[in-house]
C-alpha cells in the first residue's frame, strides 16, 4: 500500500511516536498527546516525579513532549530521535496496517470513563432516554466519540435517527450547551471535575462499553531493535506508576495536579478518584474482554474491515512480569 508523504506524516502524527526519521535527538523525552491537559498521560507524570524512569534504566527520560496536533507533531516527530509514545487504538491499527514500523508493545487504557454526556443542572432530561427529539452534541460521524454515542444511545433504546446529532468540539460543545443550541453535549475528564457545579451527568459511555482498549503504548522497530533494555525500563516504569495510582490515588493527583494545565489539584483529585475506582489507567496488560470491544468499534468507525490480527502487531517481550498477554 503506497501512501504519499503528506499521508505518511499525518498517520506518523497521529501515533506521536518519535524516532522513526533522523536520529539527531531532541532530547530523551519520550511523546504522549494531550499530556497535561487529558488524564491519560499521568502514569508518565508520576514515573517522572517518583524517579521510576531512573531506576529501571532510562535515567534520560526527565520529560514529555506534548502536543496540540497538526503541523506542531508532524514538526515534532521530524526532529527524531525518540521512539516511544501512547496512542490512539484506531490510529495505531491504521498506521501499522500502512506499513509504518511501530509495534504495539503494551496498553495504556482500556476504559471510557473519562467520556461523559452532561447537561446543565436545572435541565429537565434525567436520563439518555429523555434525549429523543433533543439536540445531542457529538463528533464528527465516524469519529471515537461519535461511535461511543451511539453505542450509548443504543443502549437506551435510541439512534441518532430518533434525535438531532449537532457535531461539536469539546468546548464549542460547552458553548453550545451553556446558549441552548443543544440540549446534551459529551465532556472529558478533568475538564468535568472542573465544571462539575455547573453541569451534571447524563450518561457515561462507560455504563455501556465498560471496558474497551482505547490507548496502546507504541515503540518504533528501531528502538526495540536497538535499546530493548531501556524500553523494558519505560515499560516497567509505566507499570510502577499506574500501580501507585491505585495505592496512593490522593498522592499520585498531587503529583499529576504540577503537570496539568488550567486545572487545580482538587479538580485532579476528584478526576483521579472517580477514574480510580474503574481502573481506567492499564499497566501494559492486554484485557481480553477490551480488545474484542476494540475489534467491534473499529468495525464501526470504519477503522478496520473484518478482524484484526493484533498479535501480529504486537511485541510482548517488553511488557513487565505479572501483566498480562494477548491471547
Amino acid at each position: 500500500m503506497k501512501l504519499s508523504f503528506a499521508l505518511r506524516c499525518l498517520l506518523l502524527a497521529t501515533l506521536v511516536c518519535i524516532g522513526i526519521g533522523s536520529r539527531t535527538a531532541v532530547a530523551d523525552d519520550i511523546a504522549i498527546a494531550n499530556y497535561g491537559v487529558a488524564m491519560n498521560g499521568m502514569p508518565f507524570a508520576i514515573a517522572i516525579s517518583k524517579g521510576y524512569f531512573k531506576e529501571e534504566g532510562a535515567p534520560n527520560i526527565t520529560g514529555i513532549m506534548t502536543d496540540s496536533g497538526g503541523g506542531t507533531t508532524i514538526r515534532n516527530l521530524l526532529a527524531g530521535g525518540l521512539g516511544f509514545g501512547e496512542s490512539a487504538a484506531g490510529a495505531t491499527v491504521t498506521a501499522i496496517r500502512s506499513g509504518l514500523p511501530v509495534k504495539i508493545v503494551g496498553v495504556g487504557s482500556d476504559s471510557v470513563a473519562d467520556i461523559l454526556w452532561i447537561v446543565q443542572k436545572d435541565s429537565p432530561l434525567r436520563t439518555i432516554k429523555d434525549v429523543k427529539g433533543k439536540k445531542f452534541g457529538t463528533t464528527s460521524p465516524g469519529a471515537l466519540t461519535y461511535v461511543l454515542g451511539q453505542t450509548m444511545l443504543k443502549e437506551n433504546g435510541l439512534d441518532y435517527t430518533d434525535l438531532t446529532p449537532v457535531p461539536v468540539g469539546t468546548g464549542a460543545g460547552l458553548a453550545a450547551l451553556d446558549h441552548g443550541a443543544v440540549d446534551t453535549t459529551y465532556e472529558y475528564e478533568p475538564l468535568f471535575s472542573r465544571d462539575e457545579g455547573k453541569y451534571r451527568v447524563l450518561g457515561k459511555v462507560s455504563d455501556s462499553v465498560p471496558r474497551v482498549t482505547t490507548l496502546f503504548l507504541v515503540a518504533t522497530q528501531d528502538m526495540i531493535d536497538k535499546q530493548p533494555e531501556k524500553l523494558r525500563g519505560i515499560m516497567l516504569a509505566h507499570k510502577q506508576a499506574v500501580d501507585f495510582i491505585y495505592a496512593h490515588p490522593k498522592e499520585a493527583a498531587e503529583l499529576a495536579a504540577k503537570r496539568m494545565v488550567g486545572v487545580d489539584k482538587a479538580v485532579v483529585e476528584r478526576a483521579v478518584t472517580r477514574l480510580a475506582q474503574v481502573k481506567y489507567w492499564a499497566d501494559g496488560s492486554f484485557d481480553p474482554v477490551a480488545i474484542d470491544s476494540r475489534q467491534k468499534v473499529l468495525q464501526l468507525t470504519g477503522e478496520a474491515k473484518g478482524p484484526v490480527d493484533f498479535k501480529a502487531m504486537a511485541d510482548e517481550r517488553f511488557l513487565p512480569q505479572g501483566t498480562a498477554h494477548l491471547k
